[in-house]
């Protein structure tokens, strides 16, 4: 399953002008004295044009953005033939002329994170006064220079229920996807903020009503459930919620009718995307996916802070194909627990990351899924 990754985020720098509360980088002010060069960032792109089909690459960090090489690698991924996608923190760099800059050197689709549907709760989320303000003004000069744009929200328990008015931000903005992460306790990201595995379904169940009803392209990152999800709604079997699910659907049922779409949450394999960004099936920690580090280190997430190898010293095909974490977590029928028995596993598979994070193991069942598998009921 998945020789080759199909999708490879790669964290160019660490550095960053935030203080976001659930931060897997702990990002820092100052970029690392050993960070991949612009020549080695060079030698990365060539190592990842081996794989066949090339994987999409999305560029992240900290703030890619702190880095004045920024353009000229993704002019060089570009040349080589890799669609290529960027996220990065809503701060002045964020300029017209920068995004003009990244739209000329090939970007795809850019990433814009709003965690609140106001300054005072994104602000207050990502630690700096002002950033709701430069985060939208980096969506509007998106706009005007024609790149596509995506929203990213972190899902907290804080914030669950300003989730409808973020969705309607989403829909207003004509954003052409709305990625719902689910906070992963590592780095600043504590474990408390995680909403509880009823607040997943809940959540997750809601997020399939409102794609079908107003045609809002949107992925969860985080939380695999959500094809499992996918795959019971459509042959009419509703997954078990609470009053939560409910009180969500009352917050959009407003909402304007989009075309019904079909979600793409990899359940089927589809994918809504118009500007060439693809999804495929199956994929999470370590399985069609890999992370790069500032430093070079190779990891299955960004997410699951353990260490395969550093492409400074091995390939990353090398890596990918034969190191021990990757090779467990392509196969789904090494997973322990509910999950082991799981008949999702192999499109699921759950949160790999979260289960490390809560149980030390990468292995163990998904924490914050209340499916029962059917091999378990009584």
């Amino acid at each position: 399953m998945h020789p080759s990754p199909f999708i490879v985020f790669w964290e160019l720098t660490r550095a960053c002008m935030l203080a976001c509360k659930h931060c897997r980088a702990k990002a820092i002010r100052k970029r690392h004295p050993k960070e991949l060069t612009t020549e080695e960032c060079f030698g990365v792109i060539e190592q990842l044009a081996e794989f066949n089909p090339k994987p999409l690459l999305i560029i992240t960090g900290g703030d890619p953005l702190m880095r004045e090489d920024i353009a000229e690698i993704i002019v060089y991924a570009s040349q080589k033939g890799f669609r290529a996608a960027i996220a990065f923190s809503g701060t002045e760099r964020a300029t017209m002329g920068k995004l003009e800059e990244l739209k000329d050197a090939g970007i795809a689709r850019i990433a814009v994170s709003i965690d609140g549907s106001d300054e005072e709760r994104h602000d207050s989320f990502r630690g700096v006064r002002g950033t709701f303000r430069m985060s939208m003004q980096a969506i509007e000069n998106a706009k005007k220079v024609g790149i596509p744009f995506q929203i990213n929200t972190t899902v907290t328990r804080d914030n669950i229920k300003d989730l409808p008015n973020i969705a309607r931000l989403c829909i207003e903005l004509e954003a052409i996807m709305w990625d719902v992460f689910f906070v992963v306790p590592t780095g600043r990201a504590k474990a408390e903020m995680m909403p509880t595995p009823q607040q997943f379904e809940d959540v997750l169940c809601w997020l399939y009503d409102l794609s079908r009803r107003t045609g809002l392209n949107i992925k969860s990152s985080a939380a695999t459930h959500l094809r499992r999800i996918e795959l019971m709604r459509d042959r009419g079997e509703m997954p078990v919620v609470s009053e939560l699910y409910w009180w969500l659907l009352d917050r959009t049922d407003d909402l304007p009718e989009g075309k019904a779409s079909q979600i793409v949450a990899g359940g089927h394999g589809r994918s809504l995307s118009t500007d060439g960004i693809r999804r495929s099936v199956g994929i999470t920690d370590g399985r069609g996916m890999l992370f790069i580090s500032h430093i070079g280190e190779i990891y299955p997430s960004g997410f699951l802070p353990l260490v395969a190898g550093n492409l400074r010293e091995r390939s990353v095909a090398e890596i990918y194909s034969n190191s021990e974490i990757f090779v467990n977590l392509r196969d789904p029928d090494r997973l322990k627990g509910k999950c082991g028995v799981c008949e999702y596993r192999k499109i699921c598979g759950g949160s790999r990351a979260r289960a490390y994070a809560i149980f030390g193991d990468y292995l163990a069942e998904e924490p914050c899924c209340i499916y029962v598998p059917k091999t378990l009921r009584t």
